[in-house]
């Protein structure tokens, strides 16, 4: 960490929120769905950031569609346009990369990107899903005992897209422990950080969120746990969405609790410990929000999203500012 005195603070959406991404019609680029079934194209975990022409971009995962989980493209001159323009760019699992190997519930899945640049290639981390073995490496069906990945694509001007590929052939970067998800990259003090949900023990009870580092995005420590809070017992799939920044000399992570209970935002003097056991004490406040991501502004301005509200799914934006939170 930088040497930068520490005041604590406490994030504050303010001004009202407005929809960049409503719920899209999909039926250009895919195609028809099984008969009866129900599509939705629900918007979930979701990243922005801007390409070589300054173009603001958003990759989504869009749930419930006639294929499953894909990623939807929407583009956009500024923040505060309303809505985005939705370029009818997608991307799909790739069985031959490894991704979405066992079928969920008869759909392929892909999911929850997120984009970094660094130097002059942008990185686009992505859940590949399942990766058809368990944490031994052994073939397997079981959704219980399956370890799911991160996989990974690059781009040199943040808008067109080549999947990586290791000695294998595969996409990912690392897999494990479980049921592996909606990644957050940060880069503190030379060094990226991919903090993302899963379980461990073999057990989808067992729910944190875990962290490992790296030095070049592709090749990536060994996992450990970076926040596992008891507060709310043995709950599937619990917690999710973490999205970590650095404000005032201590680390925050933004966590959602499960597909209703908003986002609970902790405090951290060190960015691989968010507290294990009863974290209350690290606990800064709760936002009313689902899958935030934090976007800062080339004037410093930043920014708040959120996945849905009463209406529905669809991407939305408000304000974020930081007010003091010393006692």
């Amino acid at each position: 960490m930088t040497d930068e005195p520490r005041r604590k603070l406490r994030p504050v959406p303010y001004r009202g929120w407005w929809k960049i991404a409503p719920t899209p019609d999909l039926t250009d680029v895919l195609p028809p769905p099984p008969e009866g079934a129900e599509i939705r194209n629900e918007c979930n975990d979701h990243h922005i950031f801007r390409d070589a022409e300054g173009l603001w971009n958003l990759w989504a995962c869009v749930r419930r569609t006639a294929v499953g989980r894909i990623l939807c493209h929407w583009r956009a001159k500024d923040l505060t346009d309303a809505p985005w323009e939705r370029t009818g760019q997608i991307i799909r699992a790739d069985r031959d990369a490894g991704e979405s190997l066992i079928d969920f519930q008869g759909q392929e899945f892909i999911q929850s990107p997120f984009v970094v640049r660094e130097g002059d290639t942008w990185y686009l981390l992505y859940g590949g899903y399942a990766t058809g073995a368990n944490a031994d490496g052994e073939p397997t069906t079981d959704y219980g005992e399956m370890e799911n990945q991160i996989s990974l694509m690059t781009s040199p001007d943040g808008r067109t897209w080549t999947r990586h590929r290791d000695e294998q052939g595969r996409s990912r970067v690392f897999a494990g422990p479980g049921a592996v998800r909606d990644p957050c990259f940060c880069k503190f003090d030379g060094l990226w950080y991919a903090y993302y949900a899963g379980h461990h023990n073999r057990d989808r009870k067992e729910a944190a969120i875990y962290v490992r580092t790296s030095e070049d995005l592709v090749h990536w420590s060994d996992w450990r746990i970076a926040q596992h809070d008891a507060e709310h017992g043995r709950q599937r799939y619990v917690p999710e969405s973490p999205a970590v920044v650095r404000r005032g000399g201590y680390y925050y992570m933004f966590r959602t609790h499960g597909p209703s209970g908003g986002t609970y935002v902790y405090r951290s003097t060190d960015p691989l410990d968010f507290g294990q056991g009863k974290v209350c004490d690290r606990l800064v406040t709760r936002l009313p929000v689902i899958a935030p991501e934090i976007i800062v502004a080339p004037d410093g301005q930043e920014y708040l999203s959120k996945i849905h509200d009463p209406e529905g799914y669809g991407i939305q934006l408000s304000r974020l500012r930081w007010e003091s939170d010393e006692v």
